[in-house]
C-alpha cells in the first residue's frame, strides 16, 4: 500500500522522457501533480491523456519562472501551486541531459558547467523553493535522479551528464543529512539504461547516446522501462517511505554490479 492520496508534488522532467508513466501512477494513487515544464504542448498532450483516464489525482502544468513571459521567480510558481492545492509535500527533479555522444576531447569547460548548472542547480533550486512548504508537510519528500556512472564513474554514458549527475548525488547526501532532523526525506534514484522518449535531432547537433548498446552489460538482460521508474518514484513519494532518507535506489537491472 502506498499512501499518496491528497498530497501534492511538484515534478520537473515529467511531461517527456521517462517521466510520463510516473505522473500517471502518482495521479492514479490520488496525488496532485504540478508538472513544471518548458514544453507546454507536450505537457498538454499528457494532461489530455490523464483527463481521459479520470484518475483521482489532479494534474496541472506550470511553466518554470524563466520560461514565462515576463519571467517570474520560481518561488512565485511554487506559491501558486501551494495556493491551488493547499500544500506541497513532494519535490521530484527528473530533469536530465539529452545524452549526446561526447568525450573529454569534445567537451569544453563552459559546456560542462552549463550541464552542471542545469542539472545540479535545477535540483537545488527546486528544493530551496519548496522548503517553506515541505516544513509544513506531515510527510515531506524530495527525490533527485542520478545515474550509474554519475554514482561510480565510467565511460558508457554521456560524459557531461555523468559528471553533472554525480554532483546531484552529492547534493542529495548533504541535503539528506542536514534536513533529517526536520523529518524531510531526501533520496535519489540511480538510473541505468531506461527507455525514454527522445527529442527530435537538431541539425548540427551530435547524435544521442544509444543506451541499447548497454544491453550486453545488464545482468537482467533488458532495458529499464518508464513503469519501473514510476514504481520507484511512487514508493519514495509515499508516506510509507518515512524512515528512508539519504538512500540511493538502484534502478539499473544490476548494471551497477558489473
Amino acid at each position: 500500500m502506498q499512501t499518496l492520496k491528497g498530497r501534492t508534488c511538484v515534478f520537473a522532467g515529467a511531461s517527456g522522457g521517462d517521466g510520463v508513466d510516473a505522473v500517471k501512477a502518482l495521479c492514479a494513487g490520488g496525488m496532485n501533480v504540478a508538472m513544471m515544464t518548458h514544453q507546454p504542448a507536450q505537457a498538454q498532450r499528457l494532461l489530455d491523456e490523464i483527463a481521459a483516464l479520470n484518475l483521482p489525482g489532479q494534474c496541472i502544468a506550470v511553466q518554470d519562472g524563466n520560461a514565462q513571459n515576463p519571467p517570474i521567480p520560481d518561488e512565485e510558481v511554487f506559491r501558486q501551486v501551494a495556493e491551488r492545492f493547499g500544500s506541497i509535500d513532494v519535490v521530484i527533479s527528473n530533469t536530465g541531459g539529452d545524452g549526446f555522444e561526447d568525450s573529454i576531447d569534445t567537451v569544453d569547460k563552459d559546456q560542462l558547467l552549463r550541464d552542471v548548472n542545469h542539472l545540479l542547480g535545477g535540483s537545488y533550486g527546486m528544493l530551496k523553493c519548496a522548503l517553506p512548504y515541505l516544513r509544513k508537510s506531515s510527510a515531506p519528500r524530495v527525490i533527485f535522479m542520478t545515474t550509474v556512472e554519475g554514482a561510480r564513474g565510467g565511460r558508457l554514458e554521456s560524459f557531461v551528464n555523468a559528471v553533472a549527475k554525480g554532483a546531484v548525488l552529492s547534493l542529495m547526501k548533504n541535503c539528506a543529512a542536514r534536513l533529517a532532523p526536520e523529518r524531510i526525506n531526501v533520496n535519489c534514484i540511480q538510473k541505468g539504461a531506461i527507455s525514454r522518449l527522445q527529442p527530435p535531432p537538431h541539425p548540427g547537433m551530435p547524435a544521442f547516446k544509444d543506451m541499447t548498446a548497454l544491453l550486453p552489460a545488464i545482468p537482467q538482460g533488458r532495458m529499464g522501462t518508464p513503469e519501473d521508474l514510476a514504481g520507484a518514484i511512487c514508493y519514495l513519494a509515499s508516506e510509507e517511505s518515512a524512515y528512508v532518507t539519504g538512500s540511493v535506489i538502484d534502478l539499473s537491472g544490476g548494471l551497477s554490479l558489473v
